[in-house]
């Protein structure tokens, strides 16, 4: 059936690319692979796509070296250990322990395979000066790549597109319906240098593998990205990159500007041109309906790269604003060359125009701003960003990778992801260093919706630090082109947690990581590492973009970002966390203490800090045999060294997902003996996690209330996803579709309280002793009212204890601080809620506010029940009707459908409440696997044994 198909994918393939040669003007895809995992294409003449798998595309094996060789079907783009669980060689990798099951992946030698027919018009072009390239977007480990039993080259990076030219002859090219194979062998000998995403076999969200290059963990390994023939005529040129280098042209602005009476941009678009020899043709551009030019090019062979220069006005464009702070106006670009003889090749990309600076000094004084506009290197003053002028409240969390396995990888699930950060309030990402650099979706997601990115390069600790050698030369410059052109990246920094220092090992990040990048993009702030305190030389002063001189960093900088602290889950022996319990402070109700706020005065970035949580039982429970189902899996304690990363022997499940939740959940739910976690069972298990999730929400809520009480114009969480169903840090679920998850990450409860409260612009808080404030974190000046009010348990009613009138200027950092008399609120049978509205009665934020923790309230029995309506709404929500016959405090809804709630984790009064399913990627939600997942919780719920719910 294979060779049948094979045969039929040929004569086709060769029936399409001959009418391609024939009759087409602009380069063309030839073949029909998913989009999933494909970069933009070099544009060259013709384009024949080689990737596939399954029945879809070129079809591609994989066989395993030794005398029992395995040959099973590949999928390209993809990964082997999918392609083997595909094939059914293997179970799930992420259940029970079977990513330990590694001899088959691991100890042999795989080869990719495919074929491929070359049209005779093609080959003929071949003997006339033309050029045959095959390209790999992404090649994971170690891999020699031969055409036809010939060698083309080898790959050592998973972050470096691979071009290899094919020479007819050489590689013995064959035309028509001849078959030409191609072969990427994965050789574990091959030392790549730790070129791969870091995380790769563990960390301390991540599953730790038992296999290593060098010090480095491995896990799987396949051709991750595209694979595909570029063809370049004999007098054209392919097009490669196109980086926009975009300079804001006016004064230096402390104001937020606003479309049509701003500086204007000077655009200088750098046009990477590959030629099979010297040519000469025409290179324009079209921006939008903006503007375009044209100029005559003399292409030499080989790479080189061309400059084409232009002003823009603010009559001629619209500024692009982060979420929350304006619209997402994009233009497209499109660049064309035009072979003095021959047919044009065309390739787009989009841009925002933005004004951008990482600000390090008070920028707020005139004469600061006066004497830094020919100063160099960072302040001392603190750190903060600007954009349009306008001060930005940085809100957001830290992104890891999506998965660990690449044929799982998921474009979609990548641009729902980042409609779910900015949906729970967040306007700032992080492209955390130790993963990888992301899906082009995830970047469009990040433009189209107002996502501003701090990106690290990929580097980490564990062996994946930086070498200066050529591939890795290549890799940066590759990377830093492909990704110029989206707006939303606003920062590059060399490193996770690197601590670059001159005269040490790491200045490396300066002298050649960061140096190389400067020399692909001027027009960004970079910054030496994250965290950092900031460079000696090299950037202006004002917003930290290059000024072209030497990048060096000060030996002892000033601590103006900060990464912790972390609440790491404790008390079980497990591969992270300390094995004793180490209880902590609730924080609860948190400490108000008032100071001057805003960018005037002394200011601190926070970059990461976070706390542990399990995910839902919807998600954890698939990777897991029934019988493990508790938080100790019900198997006897492993026994595990001591360190950061521990290693443990035995074979309980859960002491490899990562931290245990023990300590949390006895800070909050109350002391447990070790038999209530030892216990297994759906009820119980379900009970755990509940209580994790809601612990991991109530620490954050409190740690980040506390922060916006003081100056931190940085507000980073880590981290915002998970890579897997573990004990993590994320506040999204593992958002692979694979079974029992929600595509883009299921919200967990603290998700919900992001969007609520928490990274809401506009929001009040109470603490200890009655100490309040009210904030405005937005562009915008807010007149309204924050209305504190105290809910009783016991009956539902509201008391309103003060009526704060609002009058905040644009932030960001304005705060109010002011006092509610709790004299007559008993902490255990009341919580406050804080409601900020506008003027206008548009609800800014509602702020429930525990005043003691979970274990010290009194709160009555309560019987909740869920109806799901039985059509939906116009826009494909569906209605969830909640009743209660009391207060039911952090009721928590749960589905298996690919959707989030209106609302999550809230207190739920006397009588009926309406809340919405939303549903994800699909026009409407799924009504049937609604109403048979749909699952409800509460807190009484899972404190008391006699509290009830009811599904009708």
């Amino acid at each position: 059936r294979v060779a049948r198909q094979r045969a039929a994918s040929m004569a086709s393939m060769s029936r399409n690319v001959a009418l391609l040669l024939l009759g087409a003007a602009a380069h063309l895809f030839v073949g029909g692979a998913a989009g999933n995992l494909r970069d933009r294409p070099i544009a060259g003449d013709v384009i024949i796509d080689l990737a596939g798998g399954g029945e879809n595309g070129n079809p591609w094996t994989a066989t395993s070296s030794g005398p029992d060789a395995l040959t099973i079907p590949a999928s390209v783009p993809g990964d082997l250990i999918t392609d083997l669980q595909r094939a059914g060689q293997i179970g799930d990798p992420l259940y029970e322990l079977n990513w330990l099951n590694s001899s088959i992946w691991n100890d042999h030698t795989w080869t990719y395979r495919t074929a491929f027919a070359v049209p005779p018009e093609l080959l003929q072009s071949l003997t006339v000066g033309g050029r045959l390239q095959v390209v790999f977007d992404g090649i994971k480990m170690g891999a020699h790549v031969r055409l036809n039993g010939v060698a083309l080259g080898n790959a050592t990076s998973q972050f470096l597109r691979y071009t290899f030219d094919i020479d007819p002859q050489v590689h013995s090219l064959r035309g028509g319906d001849r078959e030409n194979q191609l072969e990427v062998v994965f050789d574990p000998s091959i030392d790549v240098g730790g070129r791969f995403m870091a995380c790769t076999g563990g960390w301390d969200w991540a599953p730790y593998t038992n296999t290593k290059q060098g010090d480095a963990n491995t896990f799987s390994k396949g051709i991750w990205k595209h694979v595909y023939m570029v063809a370049t005529a004999p007098a054209s040129a392919s097009i490669t990159h196109v980086v926009p280098q975009i300079s804001y042209e006016g004064k230096y602005p402390i104001e937020p500007l606003v479309d049509g009476g701003h500086g204007g941009f000077k655009v200088d678009v750098r046009v990477f041109l590959s030629a099979p020899a010297a040519t000469v043709g025409e290179l324009s551009f079209k921006l939008d309906t903006v503007t375009e030019r044209s100029a005559k090019v003399a292409v030499p062979a080989g790479e080189s790269v061309q400059t084409l220069s232009f002003e823009v006005t603010a009559a001629q464009v619209q500024l692009w604003w982060p979420a929350g702070m304006g619209k997402q106006q994009l233009y497209e670009l499109d660049v064309t060359f035009t072979p003095d003889s021959g047919k044009a090749v065309t390739t787009q990309r989009r841009v925002g125009f933005r004004y951008f600076a990482l600000v390090t000094g008070n920028d707020t004084d005139p004469e600061y701003v006066k004497n830094a506009r020919s100063e160099e290197g960072s302040s001392a003053h603190g750190m903060y960003f600007r954009i349009n002028g306008a001060v930005m409240w940085s809100k957001g969390a830290n992104m890891i990778p999506m998965e660990e396995l690449e044929g799982r990888l998921n474009g979609e699930a990548h641009r729902i992801l980042v409609q779910s950060s900015v949906d729970a309030g967040m306007n700032t990402l992080r492209v955390w260093g130790g993963g990888m650099f992301l899906l082009d979706e995830w970047y469009e997601a990040c433009d189209e919706l107002g996502i501003i990115v701090y990106h690290d390069m990929q580097y980490a600790q564990s062996g994946h630090s930086p070498a200066a050698t050529a591939v890795q030369d290549a890799e940066l410059r590759h990377q830093v082109r492909r990704l110029s052109s989206h707006a939303s990246i606003v920062i590059w920094d060399g490193c996770n947690e690197c601590q670059v220092k001159m005269g040490t090992d790491t200045e490396i990040y300066a002298t050649f990581v960061m140096t190389v990048v400067v020399e692909e993009d001027k027009s960004r702030s970079i910054w030496p590492s994250c965290p950092a305190g900031g460079w000696t030389t090299g950037v202006h002063q004002l917003d930290a973009r290059p000024n072209g001189n030497k990048l060096t960093t000060p030996a002892n900088g000033p601590e103006i970002e900060v990464h912790g602290p972390y609440l790491h889950g404790t008390g079980f022996p497990a591969v992270n966390g300390d094995f004793k319990l180490d209880s902590f402070d609730a924080n609860i109700p948190i400490k108000v203490v008032p100071g001057s706020t805003g960018p005037t005065f002394q200011n601190v970035f926070a970059s990461e800090f976070g706390a542990v949580a399990m995910s839902s039982f919807e998600s954890m429970a698939p990777t897991l045999a029934k019988e493990h189902w508790g938080l100790h899996s019900g198997q006897p304690s492993d026994k595990c060294t001591s360190g950061f990363l521990h290693t443990c022997e035995g074979d309980n499940v859960m002491a490899q997902r990562n931290y245990p939740c023990d300590n949390l959940i006895d800070v909050y739910f109350g002391n447990r003996p070790d038999s209530y976690f030892n216990r297994t069972g759906e009820a119980i298990f379900k009970q755990h996690l509940y209580q994790c999730m809601i612990s991991q929400a109530l620490n954050m809520k409190s740690d980040i209330e506390t922060r916006r009480s003081q100056n931190q114009l940085g507000c980073i969480v880590w981290q915002l996803n998970e890579i897997w169903p573990t004990g993590g840090w994320g506040s999204l679920e593992y958002g692979t579709p694979v079974e029992g998850q929600v595509i883009g990450g299921r919200w967990k409860p603290l998700h919900y309280l992001y969007r609520r409260s928490i990274y809401a612009d506009v929001m009040a808080m109470c603490g200890a002793g009655g100490k309040c404030y009210a904030k405005n974190d937005g562009v915008m000046p807010f007149k309204g009212t924050c209305e504190v009010s105290a809910l009783s348990f016991a009956d539902g009613k509201t008391q309103v204890l003060k009526t704060y009138d609002a009058d905040l200027p644009a932030g960001a950092g304005t705060t109010r601080f002011f006092d509610v008399d709790l004299s007559g609120v008993d902490a255990a049978s009341h919580m406050l809620i804080a409601r900020c509205e506008s003027a206008a009665g548009v609800t800014a934020s509602v702020n429930e506010i525990p005043l003691t923790p979970p274990v010290n309230m009194q709160l009555p029995a309560a019987t909740v029940a869920a109806h799901v309506a039985t059509t939906h709404n116009s826009d494909g929500s569906v209605d969830i009707t909640l009743t209660s016959d009391k207060v039911a405090l952090y009721v928590v809804l749960t589905t298996l459908a690919q959707g989030r709630f209106s609302d999550n984790a809230f207190a739920l009064l006397p009588g009926e409440t309406k809340v919405q399913f939303l549903p994800f990627g699909a026009k409407q939600a799924d009504m049937e696997q609604l109403q048979a997942s749909l699952r409800v919780e509460h807190l009484q719920q899972n404190m008391m044994s006699q509290a009830s719910i009811t599904f009708i």
